[in-house]
This record gives structure tokens, C-alpha cells and sequence, in this order.
């Protein structure tokens, strides 16, 4: 019984086909098929059952497929410290951050850091801070520069900065017309939001709570688009001020109820012992944002 039978039967049991499978692991299907029944043999019971072209679990096979996944997953647990561990001994650095940042914040950060520590590999790449988050906790990242998340006992958060989160609408938009705007106000016209879920959507959920109103969110984008959106009339939104410039066409609505707030923060494992160069880019970034910002 080896660890790729196992993750063959794991994965055709969760498709419950050969060929799907097959494409999925870029293997011939003959092959696929051999090392599922050479499983069964090794066993002495079969795991699947055919009917049509679709495969289903034997009552044998759904008692043993938890125990083949337990295996699969350590497995995979295993290649991800053995990636954190030869991470720290070459001392290479990888971290993820949000967008928006603000503008030039890690390109500016970066090139400070390289004047004095030339010789150090580093890797980034943006992503949602719920993906951040989890790439922390499955060591595939030392840092994170996210929002702030659910509270996990594993990560800590340390704030970097903070900046104010405005309605903006389009100039041609009614709202303009009134001289002091309330939150009620936003009933009449539409509004657009971000991913459900993500960090700028329950800050703005929790805005709509504390007012009491249910404002009609139409659509749904990411950060880098809801400008666009706004642009095009299709209705406002709420906007960190975080020094990107706002786009031609749009404007913004003060309300004195709004004291709403966009935090970046610097994420990393609790329980993990960072390389020497990553305590050095953790020790740059705290003294960078001290003096640069």
C-alpha cells in the first residue's frame, strides 16, 4: 500500500469517476485504474462499485476512506513543514499582503530593506486576508500584511497603520444634491459592496448594524474594482482612504456618523521560530513604519 494508491483512491472517490480523476492528476487512465485495483487486492476487499460510468464507494470502501484520508492529509502536512523548515535554514522570505495597500507601500518598503540586507530572497503575493490567514497557519508564509481577521489564538496581529473609510459616489449620483446626507439616506439609491465575508464587508455590515438600516447591496466586487463600479453608476460604496487616487468622476460624501476605519496589520505565527533574516525583515518593517510613516 503506497501513499500515491492511497491519494488516487481518495481523489476518485471524491469525483466518484476514472476520468475525470485522471485528468485531474495528469495520468492515464489505465494507470489509475491498475493502482486502484492493485489497492483492492493488497486489501482484500473492493472499494468501489460501478454503475453506468460513475463509481460509487462500497460499504467497505466509506469505512476506510476516512482512515486514507487522515493519511493523505499528514502527508501533506509533512511536505508543508518540510518547506517551512529549508525556508528558515536558507533563510528566504515569504509573505502576502492585501490589496488595496497603500500605494508604492511594499515596492518602497522592499528597497529600503535591500540597502542594507542585499543577499536575502524574498517572495510576495497578494491575496484575500481569509487566504493569507490560512497560508500563515499551513506555513506557506512567515508574514501577512492583512486586515484584521477572527481572532485566532495561533496568529498574532500587530497594527501597522490605520486610515479612514468614506462613502464615495459617483458626481452625478442624487445623494449629491443633499447638503448633510444621513444613513437612512443610503436606502434610496443602491449600493455596492465587497466579497462577502472579507474584512471590508463586515466592517461595513457592522456600520449597517450600529445604524439600524439594510441598504440594498446590488453587487459585489473586489477592491481593486469598486471604483470602476462607482464610476459607472452603479451605485456607492464605502472606500478606504488609504492615498491611492480616486478615479475622475467620483466624489466624496462626508457623514458625521461615519467613523469607520481600515486597519493594516503585520500577521505571523505564535508559535513559530522565525530565521534570523526573517527576524530581520520582522525588526525592518516595525522600524520602517516608525519612521516612514
Amino acid at each position: 500500500m503506497t501513499l500515491a494508491q492511497l491519494n488516487y483512491f481518495v481523489k476518485v472517490a471524491e469525483n466518484g469517476h476514472l476520468t475525470q480523476t485522471a485528468k485531474e492528476l495528469l495520468i492515464a487512465q489505465p494507470s489509475l485504474t491498475q493502482a486502484i485495483r492493485k489497492l483492492e487486492e493488497e486489501l482484500g476487499f473492493l472499494l468501489f462499485e460501478k454503475k453506468g460510468r460513475a463509481l460509487f464507494l462500497t460499504k467497505e470502501g466509506k469505512e476506510f476512506l476516512p482512515y486514507a484520508k487522515e493519511v493523505v492529509e499528514a502527508s501533506k502536512k509533512a511536505e508543508q513543514t518540510k518547506k517551512h523548515i529549508y525556508q528558515r535554514y536558507t533563510g528566504n522570505i515569504r509573505f502576502a499582503y492585501t490589496r488595496p495597500m497603500p500605494p508604492n507601500y511594499i515596492p518602497n518598503l522592499l528597497r529600503e530593506f535591500f540597502k542594507t540586507n542585499k543577499k536575502i530572497n524574498i517572495e510576495s503575493y497578494s491575496a484575500a486576508t481569509a487566504v493569507i490567514l490560512n497560508d500563515l497557519k499551513e506555513d506557506k508564509i512567515d508574514f501577512g500584511f492583512c486586515s484584521g481577521g477572527k481572532e485566532d489564538p495561533e496568529i498574532q496581529m500587530i497594527p501597522l497603520m490605520e486610515y479612514p473609510i468614506k462613502l464615495v459616489v459617483n458626481q452625478k449620483d442624487p445623494l449629491c444634491e443633499n447638503k448633510q446626507l444621513y444613513p437612512s439616506d443610503l436606502m434610496r439609491e443602491p449600493g455596492i459592496s465587497y466579497t462577502e465575508g472579507s474584512a471590508m464587508d463586515r466592517e461595513i455590515q457592522r456600520f449597517f448594524k450600529e445604524q439600524g438600516i439594510t441598504p440594498d447591496i446590488h453587487y459585489r466586487t473586489s477592491s481593486e474594482e469598486i471604483q470602476n463600479f462607482v464610476v459607472c453608476g452603479l451605485g456607492w460604496a464605502f472606500i478606504a482612504q488609504n492615498g491611492t487616487p480616486m478615479m475622475s468622476g467620483l466624489k466624496i460624501i462626508e457623514m458625521s456618523e461615519m467613523r469607520l476605519k481600515r486597519v493594516t496589520y503585520l500577521a505571523m505565527r505564535k508559535d513559530r521560530e522565525l530565521s534570523k533574516n526573517a527576524q530581520k525583515f520582522l525588526n525592518f518593517v516595525l522600524s520602517y513604519n516608525e519612521k516612514f510613516l
